[in-house]
């Protein structure tokens, strides 16, 4: 399901917005601390599908946090990144201090303990991204608190992505929100390995993103194994191992995984529409429709026929198309 909607503290009575603004902000975050004025002026425009949020606000001056115990109760299971759009902001995250302008990003977290205050007229975007997908595709586990550069490079492409996003939310399908999601992940991990590579470590992590690279652009092979990985890049299974080991993967882990966002990537383009779940699976490297079917759920949380109806539940009924 994708769904657009704005709200506006306009909607509460004068003396009751602040807490109007706080239900909302906690409504489609998670439960967090507010400290702000009763009469909190604010907006928010808002956009969600069932697996990613982009949330533009302006607001006056306020102060929100996250404490431990709000985590225990209410794990939020996704990052968070924040892109100011006017207006500085000042954010603490466990032992990280940053103050974040616009033309730069920050990745939170809200598992980990927050503290984030601006001034009055700011405006900024969160793009919400599900834990695993963002995970899945870096070489080692992010650190939240992260500021990244986004007034050039990669990091100016992210940026510019997800605000021709938000502008043609109303013009988009949750199917293309979501495809369009996908690829902004998939840049967005690119720029944290790149903030990550300092130090003895660029020579090694680009040995493992040559790696991840070959492997997505030959995922669709079904003879695609470490061993071929290793041969045909030159090196020895055994360093090709070593390389993914140091990131938390296999090679075999990652050739799974490479297939599956492709087979996703085609259940969700209107061009691969003529064929049919069975061809889609094949065609993206796998051997087996059962491994197929039952990889795609654990991984995705619906099956693929829910992923081509556009979304879990609207493929009600049946198995799997054929």
């Amino acid at each position: 399901m994708y769904t657009v909607e704005t709200l506006r503290t306009g909607a509460a009575s004068t003396r009751e917005r602040g807490d109007w603004w706080r239900d909302q902000v906690s409504a489609i975050h998670c439960p967090m601390s507010f400290s702000l004025d009763r009469d909190y002026r604010g907006k928010i425009e808002h956009q969600r599908s069932d697996a990613y949020q982009l949330v533009r606000w302006w607001g006056d001056g306020e102060t929100v946090t996250r404490r431990k115990s709000q985590i225990r109760r209410h794990p939020h299971g996704s990052y968070e990144l924040v892109l100011p759009l006017h207006g500085p902001m000042l954010l603490r995250q466990d032992d990280i201090s940053a103050e974040v302008h616009p033309g730069t990003m920050v990745l939170t977290s809200l598992d980990s303990t927050l503290d984030l205050r601006h001034g009055d007229s700011f405006s900024s975007i969160a793009f919400v991204i599900p834990r695993a997908r963002l995970d899945s595709r870096t070489a080692a586990p992010l650190r939240p608190g992260t500021v990244l550069d986004g007034s050039r490079g990669l990091g100016r492409i992210v940026i510019d992505q997800i605000r021709s996003l938000r502008r043609e939310r109303a013009a988009v399908t949750g199917c293309d929100f979501d495809v369009v999601a996908d690829r902004i992940v998939d840049l967005l991990a690119i720029a944290c390995n790149g903030v990550r590579a300092v130090g003895p470590a660029p020579v090694q992590d680009g040995l493992a993103e040559s790696i991840r690279m070959f492997i997505r652009v030959n995922a669709h092979d079904p003879e695609l194994t470490g061993t071929v990985v290793a041969a045909r890049l030159g090196w020895s299974l055994r360093h090709v191992q070593a390389q993914l080991q140091r990131s938390g993967t296999t090679a075999s882990d990652l050739i799974r995984q490479e297939r599956l966002a492709l087979a996703r990537l085609r259940l969700q383009d209107p061009g691969w529409r003529h064929q049919s779940i069975t061809q889609i699976a094949y065609s993206s490297g796998f051997a087996d429709l059962s491994t197929f079917s039952n990889s795609y759920r654990l991984r995705f949380g619906e099956r693929p026929s829910q992923t081509r109806a556009g979304g879990p539940g609207s493929g009600a009924g049946g198995g799997e198309q054929r």
